[in-house]
């Protein structure tokens, strides 16, 4: 798979580090509000995994997922934010990593975690990308070895996002989310029909994954 394909535009990165590049505009404010939200939303359970997903792509899941990561290390939490999208990663590009080894490399046994895990400029924030397109690195998501993935991480990190592929047509988006302690469903105002919000929401439930919020895009 030719990952430079999916490479995003200078206005796509620079709208996914908003709360970064700008953590007082009223856009960073709304990502702060939603990380404040699923603390009040967990009702004293602990949620430490969090697969930020939406019904169909191109509906902005990866921008907040990224937003949502840096607003949670800039409150002092060690963040790991790991790219999950394998079929379309894009975050090795979002924090300028040129060719790296990965989630991908860790399913199939080649590296320990630790050595996929990437530090970036921003404090308190790690990066697991999703590595390379291998035979069966889809299937991997759901298996043993992405579990001892997930153990790793939560022992090593306050919060764990996982930037996903879309629910519908994806089986592994709702795999990953069934063993995470939250979902937050993405939608996007004028292009997310009911009917696909609606069975997004009853296959991740199916799935026995646990909805913590929703989350309506307008831009």
């Amino acid at each position: 798979m030719d990952h430079k394909r999916n490479k995003p535009g200078k206005h796509a990165v620079s709208a996914c580090l908003i709360s970064y590049l700008h953590p007082h505009s009223a856009s960073a404010e709304q990502y702060k509000a939603i990380r404040n939200n699923i603390r009040y939303a967990s009702r004293g359970k602990t949620v430490n995994s969090v697969v930020v997903t939406s019904p169909s792509s191109g509906e902005g899941k990866t921008t907040a997922a990224v937003n949502l990561a840096v607003c949670m290390a800039q409150q002092g939490e060690r963040v790991l934010l790991v790219d999950t999208n394998i079929r379309k990663p894009v975050l090795q590009h979002v924090f300028n990593l040129e060719t790296a080894a990965g989630l991908t490399n860790v399913l199939a046994g080649q590296v320990d975690p630790e050595q996929a895990i990437h530090h970036t400029e921003i404090d308190k924030l790690d990066l697991l990308p999703s590595g390379p397109l291998m035979y069966q690195s889809i299937e991997q998501l759901d298996s043993k070895r992405m579990a001892l993935v997930l153990e790793y991480a939560k022992g090593h990190y306050d919060k764990v996002i996982f930037d996903s592929a879309p629910v519908l047509g994806h089986h592994d988006t709702n795999a990953l989310a069934a063993r995470c302690d939250g979902v937050i469903l993405l939608f996007t105002s004028g292009k997310t029909r009911q009917d696909r919000a609606l069975e997004a929401k009853r296959s991740l439930e199916f799935a026995g994954a646990t909805i913590i919020g929703a989350v309506l895009n307008r831009s």
